[in-house]
């Protein structure tokens, strides 16, 4: 497949500007100096930074077609006074940001600045000496801080503080650009030898500490100073299974390798440290049009972000690994258009988090700015890439993270995981392996409560994986906590504890789940959802649904043309002859309709009941309440059992009716189903609270885990002998 062109970017990014207008900020007192978005330090100082970088890709672009009304010389200007507000409110100069303070010297400040670079690399033939001066003078401040002030640190958990992977990527990258671009400076050696350190604690394991492997004189084990990731490659970031920090870090790596490959220079081979075993990871987790694959869930506004940053991924996987990616890179391209299309107005985002604009412009900009940044990354980069990738990365059809609880399993039709310490704790994946559009990871077939507090969350108590060729069987428990709310001094409501065991079949096509709730103390819950599907119904499938259900057919729209309502289903649906569900006799199915854009932004510190999503989703229940309840402490809250899979409607039809609750041993739940496979399997799991004989003739374990009884919580995936 043929790579997108430049053009194809700038095509994007010039409606991009003409949009971006409205939130340019001309200084009052400097009219020379102007910036997008808010201003602010911080992240405001980042996302001007980053539109500026779009303003110049765009602007010497010889492809790109202005319009009269807003011409190429006019953008090039605005370019160079975005540019000189960001380092003219840098330490070094003499201004200040919108909010009175001036920025650098943090973790973080470099990292606009590597993300502007590229753009700024370009520019500097349009720049003024008093400009070229300015720029060596903050790159060279930053550098002597990181070099001088900074320590390296690296660390396995969040909670440690020290998780850094990509930061101490692009604080490397930052110390080898200056030493690349100012060989002069008095401490540019000085600066190479951090990088390389830096680097080598950026994607580092702990396998690290003993490695003798050497990169630019330095022994790796002499330079390691912590884990950044597990050696499975779980990556803990924000604390949690965080493919989209694995993107980001690919995506600094990139920066620099595009750097010096314009310079016509090698790299520091430290730079690529654990790249490729990253990247083949990330690879692995991405559909074939470019959509990440977020088993571990993410806390940021939907197909944003990470998402984007992807992009400068693939462009290094191409060059540096010789992947080919084309199809990768022209699948999101065309996911992009869509959405700018459904837009209208040339923005990236303005239908799905347009209401930002009126609650967080800071956070609307920034997420803007994001897409424009990475557009402006391919089209300053496709210019310069001649060759194509072609060798095909080895795949990874089976992963587990130990420490997060994470499984993963990917066939020809199926894609399934399960993850507990995911950025909305549980959360499991039945997905058809060729369509994206059904992806979203929101306690995804792990079922909701939800109380009183602004703010719901759950802890992880337990949890155990035992994986097999082709599936996995994963069980555990979480707490569910209500927080933040109104009544000052209200203590945490620890409402509930939720029971799970899921288990993806071997047959490439099958999930089964039992979850159960019990409340831990007296507690009012105002919704619970048993099982939860979410079903995506928003730009990237058309705004519409075609369901099939044992009670009829229906066409359902989303997105903004939602209704909110309730669907009765009856014991099993498929969506689009794709995706779908099932329960035993006895249960029964409601698809319920949120009415608006329901998924939103997690861990913000604040009431987090619906005013901020960013993607319409179905949810397919098996239970519903909705409403105030009290609870007692040991209440049963629900409990449900249920197969999802891949497949038409007659598949699903056919799943349903094989379902089973045979009779077990009191406080013993399953559900028995035959897989596509033709084979008869049965889950298991003990939801009393002391242990339970459970002698099952006729059956064996599918883990090869033999056993006479099962522990409170504990799960037991069997095959009949037929």
């Amino acid at each position: 497949m043929q790579t997108p062109s430049s053009k194809e970017y700038a095509d994007l990014l010039v409606p991009w500007i003409q949009n971006a207008q409205q939130y340019l900020y001309t200084c009052p007192d400097r009219p020379d100096l102007c910036c997008y978005g808010t201003g602010y330090n911080t992240w405001g100082v980042q996302t001007n930074q980053k539109a500026l970088s779009a303003f110049i890709a765009a602007c010497l672009d010889p492809s790109a077609a202005f319009s009269p009304e807003l011409p190429r010389e006019k953008v090039r200007s605005q370019a160079l006074s975005m540019l000189r507000y960001s380092l003219q409110t840098h330490i070094e100069g003499d201004y200040t940001c919108t909010d009175g303070n001036q920025w650098g010297h943090t973790w973080i400040s470099v990292l606009g600045v590597e993300r502007m670079m590229a753009a700024v690399d370009a520019f500097i033939p349009y720049m003024e000496p008093e400009d070229l001066a300015l720029l060596r003078r903050v790159l060279l401040s930053e550098a002597d801080w990181l070099l001088e002030e900074y320590p390296i640190e690296a660390g396995l958990l969040a909670s440690s503080r020290k998780n850094k992977p990509e930061s101490n990527i692009w604080n490397g990258a930052l110390l080898a650009r200056t030493a690349a671009m100012y060989p002069d400076a008095p401490n540019a050696g000085r600066y190479r030898e951090k990088a390389v350190r830096f680097f080598l604690n950026g994607i580092s394991t702990e396998a690290d500490e003993k490695s003798g492997q050497v990169y630019e004189g330095v022994r790796v084990g002499d330079a390691w100073v912590g884990a950044n990731y597990f050696d499975d490659l779980g990556c803990d970031h924000h604390g949690y299974l965080n493919v989209g920090y694995m993107v980001i870090c690919l995506s600094n790596i990139a920066m620099l390798h595009f750097f010096y490959k314009r310079r016509g220079e090698k790299a520091p081979q430290a730079l690529y440290h654990r790249a490729k075993q990253i990247w083949q990871l990330v690879r692995s987790l991405t559909y074939e049009d470019g959509r990440l694959l977020r088993i571990g869930g993410d806390s940021r506004a939907r197909y944003c972000y990470c998402q984007d940053y992807a992009l400068p991924a693939w462009l290094l996987a191409e060059d540096a690994f010789g992947e080919d990616c084309s199809m990768l890179e022209n699948g999101w391209l065309e996911i992009l258009r869509q959405e700018t299309r459904y837009n209208a107005d040339g923005s990236f985002l303005s239908a799905r988090c347009g209401h930002m604009r009126e609650t967080t412009p800071l956070y609307y900009t920034r997420l803007e700015s994001d897409r424009a940044n990475v557009l402006a990354l391919a089209a300053l980069w496709r210019r310069e890439l001649n060759a194509q990738g072609s060798a095909p990365a080895e795949r990874i059809t089976q992963w587990h993270g130990a420490y997060h609880g994470a499984c993963f399993v990917k066939g020809g039709r199926r894609a399934a995981s399960f993850v507990w310490r995911s950025a909305e704790p549980a959360q499991g994946l039945c997905l058809p392996a060729g369509d994206s559009s059904f992806a979203e990871w929101r306690q995804n077939l792990t079922g909701s409560l939800r109380g009183l507090g602004g703010i719901q969350r759950e802890e992880v108590l337990s949890h155990e994986e035992a994986l097999f060729p082709g599936g996995f069987l994963t069980w555990g428990k979480t707490r569910c906590v209500s927080t933040n709310f109104i009544a000052e001094g209200q203590a945490n409501d620890y409402q509930a504890v939720k029971t799970i065991a899921f288990a993806a079949l071997p047959d490439d096509a099958t999930i089964l789940c039992v979850q159960s709730a019990a409340a831990e103390n007296r507690t009012v819950i105002r919704s619970v959802k048993g099982l939860l599907l979410n079903i995506p119904n928003d730009i990237f499938n058309g705004h519409v649904r075609r369901y099939q259900h044992e009670n009829g057919e229906a066409l359902l729209h989303g997105s903004d043309r939602g209704c909110a309502g309730k669907l009765s289903a009856g014991r099993w649906l498929c969506a689009d002859q794709t995706l779908g569900a099932a329960v035993p006799a006895g249960e029964s199915l409601q698809l319920l309709r949120p009415g608006r854009r329901q998924i939103p932004l997690i861990n913000q510190g604040r009431d987090t009941r619906d005013d901020n999503g960013t993607l319409y989703c179905d949810e397919l229940l098996s239970f519903h309440q909705e409403g105030n309840r009290w609870y007692d402490r040991g209440e049963p809250i629900y409990t449900t059992a249920f197969a999802c899979a891949v497949g038409t409607a007659d598949e699903i039809r056919t799943l349903c009716e094989g379902l089973e609750t045979p009779v077990l041993p009191e406080g013993i739940r399953g559900i028995a189903a035959r897989g596509r496979d033709g084979r008869k399997y049965l889950l298991i799991c003990n939801l009393s609270g002391g242990d339970r004989s459970c002698e099952m003739n006729g059956w064996r374990t599918v883990t090869g885990r033999s056993f006479t009884g099962l522990h409170p919580g504990e799960a037991a995936l069997l095959q009949a002998d037929e």
